[in-house]
């Protein structure tokens, strides 16, 4: 139950970024389709999912932190720097099953998506401010200028 509520909060702000956002709302709305699938992809390590370091996902989610920080450096909006930030505390999950080894399976598994929920609903927010932003401006710049 909790995976398609999931999934249905992600499908619908995936739909909502890619028809109302802007670039940084559709750029991010395409890292987190990429992440997703790739997590799916990636092999898993023994016969319980999570009971060890995952270094296939422990990759997809490093590598989806830099492409959020990315965004993050170049967009003129401030939530993409909560969406890095949430996304470090992913890779933080995986630093800490490489320290204490003992984890539980399902607390791994729980830190690994409850990271999920508030960056996909940043994505909402972000997304529903750059359409209040054109109704009141008439405008929304995506990008910094000023960095190079």
């Amino acid at each position: 139950m909790t995976q398609l509520v999931f999934l249905g909060l992600l499908l619908g702000t995936l739909l909502y970024a890619a028809f109302r956002g802007g670039v940084p709302e559709r750029l991010s709305a395409l890292i987190i389709v990429a992440a997703t699938v790739a997590t799916v992809l990636v092999p898993k390590v023994g016969k319980v999912a999570f009971a060890s370091l995952e270094p296939g996902v422990f990759i997809v989610d490093s590598l989806t932190a830099v492409a959020f920080i990315l965004v993050a450096l170049r967009a003129q909006r401030y939530w993409p720097m909560w969406m890095a930030a949430l996304q470090i505390d992913t890779v933080l999950t995986h630093v800490a099953m490489l320290t204490a080894p003992r984890v539980m399976p399902w607390a791994y598994a729980a830190m690994e998506i409850a990271w999920s929920y508030p960056i996909v609903i940043l994505l909402a927010v972000g997304t529903a401010r750059h359409q209040r932003r054109l109704r009141l401006y008439g405008s929304d710049p995506s990008w910094n200028s000023r960095v190079s």
